[in-house]
Formats: structure tokens, C-alpha cells, sequence
């Protein structure tokens, strides 16, 4: 990797320890990281190109990843444990997109171009959080709050209320989706989380890095044409608060 440069190597080591989110064979292939970074290019496993949501490659976990000198990036991919290892290639031309606007583009002759992003939040802005924070609850949001005053919820369940509201185009369902939940999180009507052996377990860092991360990771979805599924990108749960809200708008 060194004959690409630091930052390349850089960048790729970002990657390190996400899992894949989503696999998209076409029309035009594109891999989603846990960590909203996005690889578009011919990926190719040991028996061929993956399909869509390959059951091989779905939920697996990035162990190391190299980039040959003729731009050809090998992810080393395995289950948590490091059980069932697997390489996921792709020869150039790829482009690897990050979150923050980072970006490494591979040329067909194999030359690695990196690209920095840039520092701080792109969604999670701080005059963001306070327009979330002071908006009052629409209607697609209260349904959030009624699923959530059951179980647990997740974007798909953002999905289904917007759905119902004749909301359908993927991109247009992110964008609208992440600001429901922007603004259920920055209110602290939900926290985010994920689900662990003894139930529900709380992020780590501040309400605006969950945000941040919500939208990076939907927005990749909704970028390649994805709907998020159940359990997909985090979990949220009713806060003390969000139940009072609930309380109150049933008397």
C-alpha cells in the first residue's frame, strides 16, 4: 500500500472492524459499510459476483483490506468471531466514497487518487440540532412515538409510516426519514442504540454523533435505490420524555 501514499492507507484503515450493510449487484454494484462508506466497482468473491444482499457477504465484518500497485483493492471479509474469511475484490476503475466527503478513486490504469474530507458534522450541524430540538412533532413522527411506546423501533419502521403516506422513492424516504428521526432524537423523545443479549443498550456519545450517523448510513442506502430493513442502522428506544409526550397527547 505504500506505493499509493499514507493517505490512502489512511483512509482504507478507516474501514477496518464495519460490516457490510447492504450488497447491490446492479446496474451498478455498490457495496454499503456500516459506516456509510460506499464502494462502487466489480466486486467479485471467490465464486463469482455477490448477489444482491448475499447471504456470504450481508452482516460480515472487514478484517484487513490491501490495494495492490495496479489498483486492485482486496477486502478480507469474516463473521465477528473471524469465522468463515473470504476476499471481496475489485479491479479498477472503483470509487470508494466516505463519510465526511472523503474519497478514493481507482482509474482504470490503476492509479489511486485519495480526496480528504472535511472536519466536523455534515448533518448534525449545531444550528441543525437546535431547529430539531424546537420542532414540534408531525404526524409521521407521533407514529414513530406510537410504535415505540410497544417495542423498540428502527428506521423501517420510519419507512412503513412514510410508505403509508404514498412516500416512496428511496432517496426521498431517506430525506425525510432522517429528519423524523433528527428530530425525535434531538428532542429526546427516542435515544439511539442496539439491541444486546440483555435488551436494549444505549450509543455511545452524544445525541448529534447518532444523528451524524443515521444520515450518513441512510443516505448511502438511499443512494443506491435501498430501503433500510428492519434493524438496520440502529435501533431507538422510548425515553423518559418521549413517554411523557406520548401521555400527554392522549389525554
Amino acid at each position: 500500500m505504500a506505493e499509493h501514499g499514507t493517505d490512502v492507507g489512511a483512509l482504507l484503515a478507516t474501514l477496518h472492524g464495519q460490516w457490510v450493510e447492504a450488497v447491490d449487484p446492479a446496474p451498478h454494484p455498490a457495496l454499503v459499510m456500516s459506516g456509510a462508506a460506499v464502494l462502487h466497482g466489480a466486486l467479485q468473491t471467490p465464486t463469482g459476483a455477490p448477489a444482491r444482499d448475499d447471504a456470504r457477504v450481508l452482516g460480515a465484518h472487514l478484517t484487513t483490506c490491501s490495494l495492490a500497485t495496479d489498483g486492485t483493492l482486496t477486502l478480507l471479509l469474516a463473521d465477528e468471531d473471524g469465522s468463515r474469511p473470504m476476499p471481496l475484490v475489485v479491479a479498477p476503475p472503483w470509487d470508494l466514497a466516505l463519510p465526511g466527503g472523503a474519497e478514493l478513486v481507482a482509474s482504470r490504469d490503476g492509479r489511486v487518487s485519495p480526496r480528504p474530507g472535511s472536519p466536523g458534522p455534515r448533518f448534525a450541524t449545531a444550528e441543525a440540532m437546535r431547529e430539531w430540538a424546537s420542532a414540534a412533532p408531525d404526524a409521521v413522527e407521533r407514529d414513530v412515538l406510537e410504535a415505540a411506546d410497544d417495542d423498540w423501533v428502527t428506521p423501517a419502521d420510519v419507512v412503513d409510516a412514510l410508505v403509508e403516506r404514498g412516500v416512496r422513492e428511496p432517496r426521498e424516504v431517506a430525506r425525510r426519514g432522517v429528519l423524523a428521526l433528527a428530530r425525535l432524537v434531538a428532542r429526546g423523545d427516542l435515544e439511539a442504540g442496539t439491541i444486546g443479549e440483555h435488551g436494549f443498550v444505549p450509543a455511545e456519545g452524544d445525541p448529534a454523533s447518532s444523528i451524524e450517523h443515521l444520515a450518513a448510513l441512510w443516505s448511502a442506502l438511499g443512494g443506491i435505490g435501498r430501503l433500510p430493513g428492519p434493524g438496520q442502522i440502529a435501533w431507538f428506544s422510548l425515553t423518559d420524555a418521549g413517554r411523557a409526550r406520548r401521555a400527554a397527547e392522549a389525554d
